[in-house]
C-alpha cells in the first residue's frame, strides 16, 4: 500500500461507511412465481457453489472471492481485485 499524499484526509476517509454487497448469483423469474414462493423454498442461482462471488463496494465491482466458513460464520476470501479501468 502506498503512503497517501494527505494522511489526515486518509484517516478521515477510514470513518466513512460504505455498503459492501457479495453477489452469490442471480435468478430471474416471473412475478407470479415470486409471489407463490413459500418459506423454506430453494432458488437455483446461475452459479455453482464452487464459483467465485462478486464483491461490490457502493455499487462498484471491486473484487472477486470464494465463500468460506470460519468459526461458524460465513465469509469471503478475496481472490482477485478488479481494476475496472483496465477492463474497459
Amino acid at each position: 500500500m502506498t503512503t497517501p499524499a494527505n494522511p489526515a484526509l486518509a484517516r478521515s476517509l477510514m470513518d466513512v461507511p460504505v455498503r459492501v454487497d457479495v453477489v452469490l448469483g442471480e435468478v430471474r423469474m416471473p412475478m407470479e412465481e415470486l409471489m407463490a414462493l413459500s418459506p423454506g423454498e430453494v432458488l437455483a442461482l446461475d452459479r455453482g457453489t464452487r464459483e467465485e462471488v462478486d464483491i461490490y463496494v457502493s455499487d462498484r465491482l471491486m473484487a472477486r472471492g470464494r465463500l468460506v466458513i470460519a468459526d461458524g460464520e460465513l465469509g469471503v476470501t478475496l481472490s482477485e481485485i478488479v481494476d475496472e479501468r483496465q477492463a474497459a
